[in-house]
């Protein structure tokens, strides 16, 4: 029997002061691939919800054999009501005490086979999981962010490189480059465990309007600035004064959960500025005797 609404208010009390957040059954919930969901040493997995943005934290005890077809997952609480791959209650029947002592909630295991589509749900047992069940996107997200910031200075602040260094010339370009950092993956612990992939794309914005995409290439003597100017990131300014180039490095990446397959997080944008100086290129007449 489901709650009625004083008593789904008090449970939720009673929930949240002991620090169980109120979650509700994603059916968007798919992971593992030939019947062999991720089973962590603990006995914990997690699955992702596209529909809720979130993580979240499941027995994953119960496995399928080695050959067996792919299956969806699906944990409800013990409440009343409650189905299989739908959303649903929490309430104060379903806490319970881990095997360790914390508290917990209760759930329903069950599985189907993703082939056909809307086959039977089959009750594959219990399982009472402790602490925090859900981990929202954005948090890792901010994870993320935190530790590229403290931790990869080079990509939280890139640089630009001009030629030539001391200043422009009108009619003649001015090249730009930056260091091409390619794919970055690093490891998060918290708020969940997983690996973070990203890849960088660039874009130039001159103040005379330019724009041009990618790393740019440094200088070479072998390669003419004027003769192939394609090969560079450049721009050429008309008349004197001062110019700016701004570079924005936007980095694309996901995030691997072990059993999960990649999420993809929100760009990371970074910006940097630079400014120079155009000069005119006066000619002048040298006497070669001195």
């Amino acid at each position: 029997m489901i709650l009625a609404r004083s008593t789904v208010a008090l449970a939720m009390t009673a929930i949240m002061l002991l620090g169980f957040p109120l979650i509700s059954e994603a059916s968007d919930a798919t992971w593992g691939t030939g019947g062999r969901p991720f089973t962590a040493s603990n006995g914990i997995g997690w699955y992702y919800s596209g529909e809720q943005r979130a993580f979240f934290r499941v027995p994953a005890s119960f496995q399928a054999a080695a050959d067996g077809p792919a299956l969806e997952w699906s944990h409800v609480a013990t409440c009343d009501g409650n189905s299989p791959g739908a959303n649903g209650l929490l309430c104060l029947a379903a806490l319970c005490a881990a095997p360790d002592g914390r508290p917990g909630t209760q759930f329903w295991v069950f599985t189907r086979p993703l082939q056909p589509p809307g086959s039977d749900w089959t009750l594959q047992g219990t399982q009472c999981i402790p602490g925090e069940l859900r981990v929202d996107l954005a948090d890792v997200e901010a994870e993320i962010r935190r530790i590229i910031e403290e931790k990869f200075r080079e990509i939280a602040q890139p640089t630009i490189e001009l030629a030539p260094n001391t200043g422009g010339l009108v009619n003649l370009p001015v090249l730009a480059w930056t260091a091409d950092r390619g794919e970055v993956t690093l490891d998060i612990e918290q708020p969940l465990p997983g690996t973070v992939r990203a890849t960088p794309s660039y874009e130039w914005s001159w103040s005379n309007g330019t724009t041009a995409t990618g790393p740019g290439m440094a200088y070479s003597p072998e390669v003419s600035p004027t003769a192939q100017p394609e090969r560079y990131v450049h721009a050429v300014y008309r008349q004197r004064g001062e110019a700016a180039v701004t570079l924005t490095v936007t980095w694309q990446g996901e995030v691997s959960v072990p059993g999960v397959p990649p999420v993809e997080i929100e760009p990371l944008v970074y910006s940097a500025p630079a400014s120079l100086a155009i000069r005119e290129a006066r000619t002048e007449l040298v006497d070669p005797n001195g």
